[in-house]
């Protein structure tokens, strides 16, 4: 008689690797494994069925385990895909051993292109408090061009302040940076582009660009050179006579406005110069506009020959008197020593550009009064024909 042995589960018969049972099949009424025999993966009983007494799977198979297995990886699964999603990327230092996540990744601005100013503000959480440099010199690529790193502390890490430039397009990694205690590294950085999807190749040329009224400009002189032309052979006589009256009038002109900017220039520096250099400048602008207005020698004359010419000249006596006086005054000052007050030095200023102005007025008043029919017979301003006058005059000018 067979002693019936009791095991446990762990060591009971069952069925051999890859054996089982088919579904809804069962051990009949007082069957069980024989020895060596045992479920394969994933294989069981049916419900309500088992072994008998004193029968089960023999020692080392684990063909009834293996669903457990199954549950704990699929466990483990689980809990992996429920992880912080927030958490990027977990490093190690590797001076210190604590562990560190980059827990956010915040762009200034959010959309950036190639060649902007950017700013990435990467939190990350420490377990312990590191020692964080900055990297001198700063990392940069030829597609990334970082321009300063600035560290902020927090109470569960820090934040890096990374302001960088990209040069790409797309999808790349800023390149590592050495924080001291740390290495900042893996931080994404997504670039757009102004370029449509599938508009990478270059633009045609385009045309020169115009400024308003180009056209015109350009139409205005291309008439010009043609009809000026024209315009002056219908024209030339009196377009000819105009312009030597322009021409004319400007020479005239030319001595008063000469006078009149260095006199005051001259009022300027009243209180500046002596008043010996006062007079020799005075008196050298009223030869030089005398002479030049009346055509007369005048500018090597002394001031004894000065009234003589004059008055050959046909300076009207309401003139020649006050400036032959200003001359014999201007003389002592010079040659004597005589003293001068500032207010001699403004009253022959002013005695001479009223001299100045007044034939100047003569003299266009004469011009325009020629220019009209039978004006070039009228009388001069001095009253009378000046050549009459000068012939009357001459003979007291010999005496």
């Amino acid at each position: 008689m067979k002693k019936s042995r009791t095991m446990t589960p762990d060591h009971a018969p069952g069925h051999p690797a890859g054996k089982g049972h088919p579904a809804g099949k069962g051990h009949p009424a007082g069957k069980g494994h024989p020895a060596g025999k045992g479920h394969p993966a994933g294989k069981g009983h049916p419900a309500g069925k088992g072994h008998p007494a004193g029968k089960g799977h023999p020692a080392g198979k684990e063909g009834a385990r293996a669903p457990g297995h199954l549950t704990v990886v699929l466990i483990a699964l689980i809990l992996l895909a429920l992880s912080p999603a927030r958490v990027l990327s977990q490093t190690q230092s590797p001076q210190t051993g604590a562990a560190q996540a980059i827990t956010e990744v915040v762009f200034l601005p959010q959309t950036f292109y190639v060649g902007d100013m950017v700013e990435a503000r990467v939190v990350v959480r420490t377990t312990e408090t590191l020692n964080l440099t900055v990297p001198d010199p700063l990392p940069s690529t030829e597609l990334v061009t970082i321009h300063s790193v600035a560290i902020v502390h927090r109470a569960d890490g820090f934040e890096a302040r990374v302001v960088f430039q990209p040069f790409f397009t797309g999808t790349r990694q800023l390149p590592p940076l050495g924080l001291g205690a740390m290495e900042l590294s893996g931080i994404s950085v997504l670039v757009s582009s102004i370029l449509r999807d599938g508009a990478g190749e270059l633009a045609p040329i385009r045309d020169q660009l115009l400024l308003p009224g180009t056209h015109l400009l350009i139409a205005l002189g291309i008439a010009a050179v043609v009809f000026l032309p024209l315009l002056l052979l219908f024209t030339g006589k009196g377009v000819r006579r105009w312009m030597r009256l322009l021409v004319q009038r400007y020479r005239e002109n030319r001595p008063y406005r000469r006078i009149s900017r260095n006199l005051r220039t001259l009022q300027t520096d009243l209180t500046q110069i002596d008043g010996k250099e006062y007079y020799i400048r005075l008196l050298d602008e009223a030869r030089v506009f005398f002479a030049s207005h009346y055509s007369a020698p005048l500018r090597a004359a002394t001031t004894g020959e000065m009234g003589a010419r004059l008055d050959q000249a046909g300076v009207p006596p309401e003139v020649r008197e006050p400036l032959m006086e200003m001359f014999r005054f201007g003389d002592l000052v010079k040659f004597a020593e005589h003293p001068v007050t500032m207010e001699n030095r403004q009253r022959d200023l002013e005695r001479l550009r009223e001299l100045a102005g007044r034939v100047y007025r003569e003299r266009r008043n004469q011009g325009r009064s020629s220019e009209r029919p039978g004006g070039r017979d009228r009388k001069s301003p001095s009253g009378g024909n000046p050549e009459s006058r000068q012939g009357e005059e001459a003979p007291r000018v010999g005496s």
